[in-house]
Order: structure tokens, then sequence, then C-alpha cells
């Protein structure tokens, strides 16, 4: 551990107003996911499991064919290709946190 990089940084935030404690403590926290927020990435995956199960495809191959024009517009794709849509953006989302952090 870096204690010097440790002590100076502590230092830094004591200097800081209280405002701009606030804002690095609102950063800090949005770098983090929330428990709701993973609760929603299970939700999603759970939601995108049914639908291959039922399709015997998976998403990704789903929505490849799906965006082509491969398998009409049924109101089960459309909403398929929403959630998959917002899982991989959760997961994209998610994937860049890390490596921030």
């Amino acid at each position: 551990m870096n204690t010097k990089l440790i002590e100076s940084l502590a230092q830094v935030i004591l200097s800081l107003s209280e405002e701009e404690q606030n804002l690095l403590y609102l950063k800090i926290n949005l770098a983090k996911p929330s428990p709701s927020t993973q609760s929603e990435l299970l939700n999603l995956n759970n939601r995108l499991k049914s639908f291959e199960s039922q399709y015997q495809m998976s998403s990704e191959n789903f929505y490849q064919r799906f965006r082509v024009g491969e398998l009409g517009d049924s109101i089960d794709f459309f909403e398929w290709s929403v959630f998959y849509e917002m899982w991989n953006a959760a997961q994209n989302q998610s994937e860049f946190m890390e490596t921030k952090n």
C-alpha cells in the first residue's frame, strides 16, 4: 500500500469545501453498482433467459437476426430486443466502471 499517496489524498480531501466533498462523495458512490442495480441486472438476465428458452436461440443471435429483419415484427421480438439493449448497456457500463476502479 502506498501510504504517502493515501496521506496526500486525505489532506486534499480535507482541504476541499463542503460542496466539493459532496461532489466527490457523489462521484465515488455512482461508480459502485447499487444493490438495486444488481437486482435489475439479474431481472433483465432472467427475462433474456426466458426468451432464449422459448425461442431456442441466444439473445445475441436473436438480436443480430432481428436487426436485419429476419425474424419479423412480433411484439415478443420487440420486447426481447429492448431487454437485450438494456442488458447490453448495463454490462458495458459495469465493465467501464470496473476498468476505472
